[in-house]
């Protein structure tokens, strides 16, 4: 995947998780990005797996 690629998936889950302002820290592992929202009811799954590139997606609620 190109760099212009990945700063489009990056744009576009940004997006889909409510945006910058919704998102507290993001870390990730080798497979993983792991986002700890403000506000977990923001994101739409369905639309977050869409995303080209999305393989899948998690939520765990604290």
């Amino acid at each position: 995947m190109s760099k212009d690629n990945y700063n489009n998936l990056a744009r576009e889950i940004l997006q889909a998780v409510g945006g910058i302002n919704n998102i507290s820290s993001v870390t990730h592992c080798m497979t993983r990005l792991r986002f700890t929202l403000k506000d977990s009811s923001i994101p739409k799954d369905d639309e977050v797996k869409k995303i080209e590139g999305v393989l899948g997606l998690s939520l765990i609620h604290i």
